[in-house]
């Protein structure tokens, strides 16, 4: 798995990164937020402090599923209607990254893919059916905050709303429709008794 330190710029703490391609890390020593981006490292900000609630998943704790081991390296948290849900950018044995969504006891392992074209938040309806899929869930979602090392620049306070789609055989489809982006995610529903955390 891949190794690397870099310290941090506000108060020189020594920071581990577990991911190649990282461009966000948090300091848990100050609270510092800090942008990766090739061999410059920038101080950005403030991290907001999450709230601990129990999870099975949690940070640096690694655990098993479906026979391959992950280690959560970074979290992140999106308020919604119905409360919150968490996001973990884990790693595997073969040093690739993906997210586990924990949102009310359900897991989804998800990997983000190509963006749709020529979609809108407006064209999917709660129980509508488009090529297969339907439309289980639409929303508004807040980033509440975030802590670790993760794949993407995250903002605290950060807003888009979001459509869920499920087929048959557990598969899952998210979208995210930001004021100037859309992300594509595609994956499945995990059985949580199959999850085994290690040590």
């Amino acid at each position: 798995m891949y190794q690397n330190n870099i310290n941090c710029p506000q108060c020189g703490s020594a920071l581990a990164l577990n991911f190649r391609h990282s461009k966000l890390r948090a300091c848990e020593h100050c609270g510092s937020t800090i942008f990766l981006e090739d061999e410059a490292v920038k101080l950005i900000g403030k991290q907001s402090v999450l709230s601990e609630e129990a999870s099975l998943v949690q940070l640096q704790q690694p655990f098993n599923y479906e026979k391959q081991s992950y280690l959560p390296v970074g979290h992140a948290r999106y308020q919604y209607d119905n409360g919150f849900w968490d996001e973990w950018w884990v790693i595997n044995n073969a040093g690739n990254g993906l997210w586990v969504t924990v949102d009310e006891g359900d897991f989804a392992f998800e990997r983000q893919v190509a963006t749709p074209e020529n979609i809108s938040f407006d064209h999917y309806q709660l129980g509508n059916e488009t090529q297969g899929w339907l439309v289980t869930e639409r929303g508004h979602a807040v980033c509440d905050g975030f802590e670790g090392e993760l794949p993407e620049l995250l903002y605290q306070g950060e807003s888009f709303n979001y459509v869920h789609l499920s087929k048959p055989g557990a598969e899952l489809f998210s979208l995210e429709f930001f004021e100037k982006k859309i992300k594509a995610f595609k994956g499945h529903w995990a059985d949580p008794f199959e999850i085994q955390v290690e040590g």
